[in-house]
């Protein structure tokens, strides 16, 4: 298991297929589970990461004197890249994984060839009140209480309450086992509570894909995600919205994986052209 020592502190990464990088950042108790169901497919064309960042998953957990933000996460990817020779890369982030991708693109513009992303660019009230609830649900009740409540938020209306779901909520109580502690979950909430990338966005100019679910909780159906995507695309007027039908907001490559492959691939190929 590749890692890479920064003062200290172990950051861990995995590279599969060859090709165009392809650097995956998934949500806070997900990270590099978000894409189980596409890994396969999209490394058979692209040099696909995986990583995570410092806090969280493989990588070391320790919060000393709970310094860490999110510029802290967006350099620990830039030292991926570094230890990877990496000069242009392609990034998807989506849920939480999503500002550490924006920050990042707009901090190392020259390191990115284009970005896809879920419009989580700032954390508003309903926001921050779910990452409150997720940490309370969490201390008290456990990870399969919050797994059921995390998947009846992400899952596409048509899933919820039914066999999908609950196939969804057990994979993620087992994903947040290996993922997160209570103290690392936390920490991290405090962190993306406080999120406002808006005008790292405006800075954005590389090829951009927003790409979410069109349906749930996370969808481009309700209001306010749908208001962050097209405030997205304000701030960003050259990057164009694919929806997923079928699929949850941020979990559309849990749902519908086919699917949002073929978008990932048509986005990217239209880059070599």
């Amino acid at each position: 298991m590749p890692t890479i020592n920064d003062k200290g502190t172990e950051i861990w990464y995995e590279v599969t297929g060859s090709g165009q990088p392809l650097v995956l950042t998934g949500g806070f108790g997900l990270l590099h589970n978000q894409w189980d169901f596409v890994r396969e497919s999209l490394a058979a064309r692209y040099q696909v990461i995986d990583w995570n960042y410092r806090g969280a998953g493989r990588s070391d957990r320790a919060w000393p004197g709970g310094s860490f933000n999110q510029d802290t996460w967006v350099d620990d990817l830039e030292i991926v890249l570094n230890e990877l020779n990496v000069d242009s890369a392609v990034l998807w982030g989506t849920s939480t994984g999503s500002p550490i991708s924006i920050r990042y693109t707009a901090k190392y513009q020259h390191r990115v060839r284009a970005l896809v992303t879920y419009p989580m660019f700032k954390a508003d009230a309903s926001f921050r009140n779910a990452f409150e609830g997720f940490r309370f649900i969490d201390e008290t009740f456990g990870y399969d209480a919050l797994a059921c409540l995390t998947s009846w938020i992400g899952c596409a209306e048509p899933n919820v309450f039914n066999a999908r779901q609950g196939e969804i909520a057990k994979w993620e109580a087992a994903c947040f086992a290996q993922n997160f502690s209570l103290s690392t979950l936390a920490e991290t909430m405090r962190i993306v509570a406080t999120n406002d990338f808006t005008t790292d966005v405006a800075k954005i100019k590389c090829p951009t894909l927003l790409l979410m679910g069109e349906s749930g909780h996370l969808g481009y159906g309700e209001e306010g995600n749908r208001n962050l995507a097209k405030e997205f695309l304000t701030l960003a007027p050259h990057a164009t919205l694919k929806l997923i039908a079928k699929g949850g907001g941020a979990y559309c490559m849990i749902e519908e994986p086919e699917t949002t492959v073929l978008a990932i691939i048509e986005f990217i190929d239209a880059l070599q052209r």
